[in-house]
């Protein structure tokens, strides 16, 4: 037997399961890709992105439950208890701690929240090599700014939310484009939706 992850061999008995919905979320955090099957898959011809695209699909696309060794499985829990926002799914990251943190509206309707990827991806998340090549900013901080003016003028219009099931507002932040060094306004948009058996509070970008 071997380690669905690294390959590892495995005696009869030893790792550990996970079922293919634990495993995408798993994926979905940055954990499963190892590096010997992103070597084999380029080793056939194509690039290193496009070995990492090609394992992604197929591993999303699996049914089958996964095992794991003892050191993958530790490295996968190591990960997520490291982590203070999830992915729930590929288009979706869990922001609820940080937005019960902040309060207001977001205490007044008691839901778990969630941004949209390409909110995420364009007005939160930062790397050190996007300091490199913008300017320094906190990836916390700037989920700090998309929740706390969220929260704070959802309570002053929450009884229009309550009728429209709409709340919008607007954000100021460096975009994570590469070049930008001003922040700039971005319109954001809060709705209900149902997804994964409970409601969330899920906030994207305004539509131009």
């Amino acid at each position: 037997m071997l380690c669905d992850v690294c390959n590892a061999s495995l005696d009869q008995g030893q790792g550990e399961w996970v079922t293919a919905d634990a495993f995408r979320y798993l994926l979905n955090n940055g954990f499963g890709i190892h590096e010997s099957n992103i070597e084999m898959v380029v080793s056939a011809g194509v690039t290193r992105d496009e070995a990492i695209d090609i394992l992604r699909r197929q591993y999303t696309a699996s049914s089958s439950d996964w095992l794991l060794c003892g050191e993958c499985a530790r490295e996968a829990t190591a990960k997520l208890a490291g982590m203070r926002e999830r992915w729930i799914d590929a288009e979706h990251v869990a922001v609820t701690r940080t937005a019960e943190e902040v309060g207001h509206g977001f205490h007044t309707l008691g839901a778990p929240v969630a941004l949209t990827k390409i909110l995420w991806t364009k007005c939160v998340e930062w790397t050190e090599e996007d300091t490199h090549k913008q300017c320094y900013q906190e990836q916390d901080a700037r989920l700090w700014d998309v929740l706390a003016t969220g929260g704070a003028t959802l309570q002053l219009r929450i009884n229009l939310f309550f009728k429209s099931q709409c709340h919008k507002y607007t954000v100021l932040c460096i975009p994570r484009d590469g070049v930008a060094t001003e922040a700039v306004a971005v319109r954001l948009v809060m709705r209900p939706k149902q997804m994964h058996e409970s409601f969330w509070l899920v906030i994207n970008l305004v539509e131009p």
